[in-house]
C-alpha cells in the first residue's frame, strides 16, 4: 500500500478543509485538535500529512506543551490538554479519524476603526517647508538655528 505524502496546503485542501491547511499546515500557532475522547491535543503544526489509496489520513504535527492554554474561555478550562510527553519530545502522528474539530488558540486583539474625524485629508496636510535648492546661497536657506 503507498502513502502519498503533502506538506504543500494547496494540495492538502482536498482532504482537510481550507482553513485547516492553511493555518495549520507548515505554520506555527497555538492550536488545539479535539479528539473523539473529548481531550485536547495541543500542537504548534502539522508538518505533513499523509493520504492512504483506502482514504486514511495520518497528520504529522508537532506537540506543544501540556495544560489550559492561556487565556482560553471558561468553557474550554474544564477539558484535558495533552501535549508533549516529555520535554523535547514533540513529534507525534494523529489519525484524523480521531480529530473532531481543530481551534487556534490566540488572544485577539480589538482593532478599532480609526475616528474619521481624527483623519486629515490630503489639501489639510502640511508638508512643511519644500525641497531646498542646491544651487542656493547657503546663507540664504532657511534655518532653525537662532543667531547669537
Amino acid at each position: 500500500m503507498t502513502w502519498t505524502r503533502i506538506t504543500d496546503p494547496e494540495q492538502a485542501e482536498g482532504p482537510l478543509s481550507a482553513w485547516f491547511s492553511t493555518r495549520m499546515l507548515g505554520l506555527r500557532g497555538k492550536f488545539g485538535l479535539m479528539l473523539t475522547t473529548g481531550e485536547v491535543l495541543r500542537i504548534t503544526c502539522i508538518n505533513a500529512l499523509h493520504e492512504s489509496p483506502h482514504g486514511v489520513i495520518l497528520l504529522d504535527v508537532l506537540l506543544d506543551h501540556a495544560g489550559v492554554p492561556d487565556g482560553v474561555d471558561q468553557a474550554w478550562q474544564t477539558k484535558h490538554y495533552l501535549g508533549a510527553p516529555v520535554p523535547g519530545a514533540t513529534m507525534a502522528t494523529v489519525n484524523l479519524a480521531h480529530v473532531v474539530t481543530a481551534v487556534e488558540f490566540v488572544v485577539p486583539e480589538i482593532v478599532e476603526p480609526p475616528d474619521e474625524k481624527a483623519l486629515l485629508r490630503r489639501d489639510e496636510i502640511d508638508a512643511g517647508p519644500g525641497p531646498l535648492d542646491p544651487l542656493a546661497d547657503p546663507l540664504a536657506r532657511p534655518t532653525s538655528e537662532v543667531a547669537a
